[in-house]
């Protein structure tokens, strides 16, 4: 087996926080170091594809980012019967959603798409029938690179009781609801409960002085809450060192993994997390909080947003009476190395577990207005080569110009187009100019109704309803 894949060695991401971009460089080492590879540059040729290689020896990977398309549309025009393993690191977000579309037509058995979960699998599963017709795996190396220390003490009630939060500052995160529910532990435990909070503030109002100042408008004192801002890889073992328990209650759209919460496992911290989509697979059933889906809206595809909310009741219960169970790893055979090696070559992967089967049956897609999926193709493929290959700003400007002005939407764009340094690695760049240039508009509502599959351009989509507690989303 010969390799092709793009060199992501040492990317030029700087500011770019982001678990699928730090897996794509871990991969990329990886495979650097136990298998025959090829290397190209993806932003250099496009869907010209890899330099050479065209035989049933070659496999490329797609592992760059939600660009498998480009792959497959160069496999067709150079009629090569090579294996193309592709990957889906997000759910409900257009990136990834967008690929699959566009690669459907084109998937032939043999292709493989690589899930970080099963509930992810499920996801793409239920509206692309291209991905059974290549198969799929659930496989996202990672252990190899993490410690495995022994699960850490519980504190006993009414002892001191250390909050941990790592990822991004978000609502889309639901960091609102860590800052309620911290605030209702200390208030209810006399100021024995602490929190220590990690990531990059994605709106002013998470800024680490803003969120400071309301807390203690509302009596907590400075000693009690820690913002250490953005920390790099080589500092996780100092941050989970100093926290008891770990709260992620994101629903995010975008949600595969939650990479932050094997590596709490790894540590030995046990993780509180929504009893819905990826965490399910993750975690004990002691570890999931009730979590209500909002059903009363429909959802951009392009926009990462909450699906829904924690039961915040539930979860003060759980950390005051310290009911949860301590940290355990999960089945570890999808997070190895030897595992993605294996499925890059064509071996079985075996998954066993228990995942979330509310998600996956309530999506409803929209159907993309006026969509094709050939006259998409082509356009992603000649927009890619515009941005990265060619650096044709004029045109895409002028494209841009003509848009109808939304709420600084053309304002946004040019500011993409006009950036110096384009990196793969941001898929806040380009895939927005896919979506405004080429792809109609796609939403997505959440329903208890099963979904119809893709044939290929999506049907019906997603909502959620929430649970209250202390307000902080305005911090």
């Amino acid at each position: 087996m010969r390799l092709h894949l793009h060199d992501y060695r040492s990317p030029h991401a700087s500011g770019i926080v982001d678990g699928a971009v730090l897996m794509h460089r871990e991969v990329a080492e990886l495979l650097d170091r136990r298998a025959p590879v090829c290397w190209h540059d993806l932003t250099r040729r496009g869907a010209a594809g890899p330099s050479s290689g065209s035989g049933p020896e070659d496999v490329v990977y797609a592992g760059s980012g939600p660009y498998a398309y480009l792959y497959h549309l160069w496999r067709e025009r150079v009629g090569g019967d090579f294996r193309i393993v592709r990957e889906a690191h997000t759910a409900l977000w257009s990136g990834y959603w967008a690929q699959e579309e566009l690669c459907a037509p084109l998937v032939r058995p043999g292709d493989l798409t690589l899930f970080p979960t099963d509930y992810t699998r499920r996801l793409f599963d239920a509206w692309f029938p291209s991905v059974a017709r290549g198969g799929s795996a659930v496989v996202y190396p990672m252990l190899d690179r993490l410690p495995s220390r022994p699960p850490v003490r519980r504190p006993g009630r009414g002892e001191p009781l250390r909050l941990g939060y790592l990822g991004a500052l978000s609502l889309a995160k639901n960091f609102d609801q860590v800052l309620s529910v911290f605030l209702r532990c200390h208030r209810e435990s006399g100021g024995r409960v602490t929190l220590t909070y990690a990531g990059k503030a994605n709106d002013p109002r998470w800024e680490p002085g803003r969120v400071s100042r309301e807390l203690r408008a509302r009596g907590v004192p400075a000693g009690a809450v820690e913002a250490l801002g953005v920390l790099p890889q080589g500092r996780l073992g100092d941050f989970f060192a100093g926290v008891d328990v770990l709260l992620f209650p994101s629903t995010a759209s975008r949600e595969t993994l939650g990479r932050v919460v094997v590596e709490a496992l790894a540590h030995g911290v046990p993780v509180l997390a929504a009893d819905i989509g990826p965490a399910v697979e993750l975690l004990p059933a002691d570890n999931l909080v009730p979590t209500s889906l909002d059903r009363r809206r429909t959802f951009a595809m392009d926009r990462v947003e909450p699906l829904g909310r924690v039961d915040e009741d539930v979860l003060v219960a759980r950390l005051l009476d310290r009911a949860f169970a301590p940290a355990r790893m999960p089945a570890a055979e999808p997070y190895r190395d030897d595992s993605f090696l294996a499925a890059l070559a064509g071996g079985p992967v075996p998954w066993e577990g228990v995942s979330d089967r509310i998600l996956p049956g309530a999506v409803r897609v929209d159907r993309r207005p006026g969509f094709d999926a050939a006259a998409a193709l082509a356009g992603a493929a000649e927009l890619f080569e515009r941005y990265f290959v060619r650096r044709d700003d004029a045109a895409l400007l002028d494209a841009v110009d003509r848009l109808p002005e939304t709420e600084g939407t053309r304002e946004r764009l040019r500011r993409i187009v006009s950036r110096p340094d384009r990196d793969l690695a941001d898929y806040r760049a380009f895939p927005r100019l896919l979506d405004a240039l080429v792809l109609p508009p796609l939403g997505y509502t959440l329903d208890p109704a099963q979904p119809e599959p893709f044939d290929p351009s999506p049907a019906t989509g997603g909502r959620v309803a929430a649970t209250t507690g202390e307000d902080l989303s305005t911090v």
